[in-house]
């Protein structure tokens, strides 16, 4: 990794792309991108679209694009690591592809947004009284419309306000807020963006946070779930989830149990939230938080609908990818 950190250097300074020395490649991401065409191919890319993302930045900014690129190398790094053989290629090639993306203002699905998005970071160390900051998410700097404005503004909203420690609030760590955002869809008729990360305030554990911003371009304003669901639709909808997270739940619940009692008030009033909502290429997902729909050791749980599903449901006028 000291290889490709001194590239990202490089490149803060340099400003033009530049092809790393696979000669000198040592960790075994390295050596595996060198080995592999489509993985060299996708990080050259890569290198490419963060030379470019940084062209317009101030120093400062560029200073927290660099440390924030090279912690997404680590972290990509890990999250290929129990991949063996080519597949452990394939998935740094997916990786570096998906995070081209995120420096070019690109979508993952769809012909792109109006108007210009630009990647945004934001990386501060913590201390006594101060958190420490990961962010790194999309926003128009220029909002020229009233789309571009009110996604802007659901970002401000669903970021919110990054409380700071007081004297005796560190309690078991550091205080620490992560954030990432992904372009899951954009076309000139919708924008669905998804926030994902996690909040530690001292905490015995870290909380997770997921958040997804969907703007209704023409109308210039968010959407709401009324404007995707009739109620009738909707209780289809939210059955069809519900029958998801009760197959993901990782012990047969007791039918007498308060917590399926529970379960499928807590779908229902989780699922009816489009900030919980993503739309993808193929299907619509619906991302519950941690405390939605269980417990915290359960983790977060999905529902993932086909839009062979969600369309014959959906009203006609929702701008469905």
């Amino acid at each position: 990794m000291r290889m490709r950190l001194a590239l990202v250097c490089l490149l803060a300074l340099a400003g033009p792309a530049q092809a790393f020395d696979c000669s000198k490649a040592s960790t075994k991401a390295e050596k595996a991108i060198c080995a592999d065409p489509a993985a060299r191919a996708a990080d050259d890319d890569l290198a490419k679209a963060f030379a470019a993302a940084m062209s317009d930045m101030s120093p400062s900014d560029k200073a927290s694009a660099v440390k924030a690129q090279g912690r997404w190398i680590a972290e990509r790094d890990g999250a290929c690591a129990d991949q063996g053989g080519a597949r452990y290629s394939r998935c740094l090639a997916q990786q570096s592809l998906r995070r081209r993306a995120f420096l070019a203002a690109e979508p993952e699905a769809g012909p792109g947004a109006p108007g210009r998005l630009a990647p945004i970071f934001r990386g501060e160390k913590g201390g006594r009284r101060k958190a420490a900051l990961d962010l790194q998410w999309l926003k128009y700097p220029a909002p020229a419309t009233p789309a571009e404005r009110a996604f802007n503004a659901a970002l401000e909203r669903d970021v919110g306000p990054l409380d700071q420690p007081a004297a005796g609030d560190f309690g078991d760590r550091p205080w620490e807020y992560v954030r990432a955002m992904r372009l899951i869809y954009a076309s000139p008729r919708l924008i669905s963006a998804h926030l994902e990360g996690f909040n530690s305030t001292g905490g015995v554990h870290p909380t997770s946070f997921t958040a997804d911003i969907n703007i209704l371009v023409e109308e210039g304003r968010e959407a709401k779930f009324d404007d995707l669901l009739e109620p009738r639709a909707a209780q289809k909808l939210v059955a069809f989830c519900l029958k998801s997270v009760r197959a993901q739940k990782k012990e047969p619940l007791d039918e007498e149990s308060p917590i399926e009692f529970e379960l499928p008030r807590r779908v229902a009033q989780a699922t009816q939230k489009l900030d919980a909502w993503s739309f993808g290429a193929d299907a619509a997902t619906v991302t519950y938080d941690p405390y939605a729909v269980g417990t915290y050791a359960e983790g977060a749980y999905a529902c993932v609908i086909p839009y062979a599903i969600l369309k014959p449901l959906a009203k006609p006028s929702f701008p469905l990818p």
